[in-house]
């Protein structure tokens, strides 16, 4: 039986002025996956050139106007709609943003502002929270980040700490 073809994204959010964090990361996983996302709140410049290569949008905490509230990137047929979510209201409620993930017809919805990791579908679509990789809130107290590897059956969603390491217990594989 064929192997099926995937493809594997990095998603980081909320790395609040932890420029370090970004640097190493995108060295990490640099020509080891097919795209990185930052979800906002970096609080960095928008010219900064740790974003060449990096998809990246705006959170409630970055004042530079040069980043985009919204990314919407197809990624070999994937559609991969991205933002912050504090215009969505996402502390509050999942509608808006399950609102626009269905008009931008997504595939995969990556979001941060709540700085807790998180991954789960509605409707056809991915909805991920990488966590943070600076200021983790809620139950799980440690510096998180994403892969998701997609291919043609499931997303194959796996969450590690700063240090590389899986961290299993949000571990899934969540059919497509």
């Amino acid at each position: 039986m064929a192997e099926e073809a995937s493809k594997t994204i990095l998603v980081m959010s909320d790395s609040h002025g932890n420029r370090q964090v970004l640097e190493e990361l995108k060295g990490h996983y640099w020509n080891k996956v097919d795209a990185i996302f930052h979800n906002g709140d970096s609080e960095l410049d928008s010219e900064d050139p740790i974003w060449d290569g990096i998809q990246v949008v705006c959170g409630n905490c970055d004042f530079d106007g040069g980043y985009p509230d919204n990314l919407l990137t197809e990624l070999e047929g994937v559609r991969i709609a991205q933002t912050h979510g504090h215009l969505y209201r996402i502390n509050y409620t999942w509608q808006n943003l399950d609102y626009w993930a269905q008009e931008m017809d997504a595939d995969i919805c990556l979001y941060g502002h709540l700085h807790a990791a998180a991954a789960e579908k509605r409707g056809k679509t991915l909805f991920l929270n990488p966590g943070s990789v600076q200021q983790p809130r809620g139950l799980i107290q440690v510096k998180l980040y994403a892969l998701i590897t997609i291919t043609d059956s499931c997303f194959k969603v796996r969450f590690y700490d700063l240090n590389h390491q899986e961290y299993t217990p949000l571990t899934k594989d969540i059919p497509r």
